[in-house]
């Protein structure tokens, strides 16, 4: 008979996702992963197929539970304006909340894709890629509504929001102010209040 699981696999990633939250895919080691599962090597090795399957189902984990209220707002798709500035105002508040100062795992890892496998590279282009679709498909609605003008320059803001969203949780993990964040947050949106006077000044 095959010999049944001796832990929880949804309890050990829980922990391994915080691992790799906290000291990120090139700083843990297999050992880090086995002290704070408390599964052994060959369990992990097992189960998720070593640091790779392991770091990308930690991914996954974090997608479904953690940033799931941000998904929620960004993939709706007849999300527009509002729910640009709902999405920042959410990460505004998230990162401002104590103890969330290890940033964002997904944002994390796209500054070691130097140092990931490929199959962890692609997961995390991909969800790079999900976020900023997204912010692009919002302000798209944004303008077919009329709440942003005709030819409104989407690509260009999508890419500005999105180094923001990229930032906040930089910002966070690196201890800064709560004040701050809400300030680069206020700025941010404030991009999006007068789109026909922003327009004239870029030409400058």
């Amino acid at each position: 008979m095959a010999r049944s699981r001796e832990f929880s696999p949804d309890a050990a990633l829980d922990k391994a996702m915080r691992v790799f939250w906290e000291k990120g895919y090139g700083g843990t080691s297999i050992e880090d992963l086995v002290s704070a599962t408390g599964v052994s090597r060959y369990g992990l090795y097992g189960e998720f197929g070593g640091k790779s399957g392991l770091f990308l189902a930690a991914l996954e984990h974090y997608r479904a539970t953690i940033i799931r209220p941000l998904l929620d707002i960004i993939e709706p798709p007849d999300a527009g304006l509002d729910a640009v500035k709902t999405l920042f105002d959410t990460l505004r508040c998230f990162m401002s909340q104590p103890g969330n100062q290890l940033g964002c795992l997904i944002f994390n890892s796209m500054h070691e894709l130097g140092q990931c496998d490929e199959a962890v590279a692609a997961t995390v282009i991909a969800a790079r890629e999900r976020l900023r679709a997204g912010l692009r498909r919002m302000l798209d609605n944004a303008v077919r509504r009329g709440e942003l003008p005709p030819g409104y320059d989407v690509d260009r803001e999508a890419d500005f929001l999105f180094g923001v969203m990229h930032a906040l949780p930089m910002m966070a993990r690196a201890g800064v102010e709560p004040t701050a964040i809400g300030n680069m947050v206020g700025v941010a949106l404030s991009t999006l209040d007068s789109p026909a006077g922003r327009e004239s000044e870029r030409t400058f």
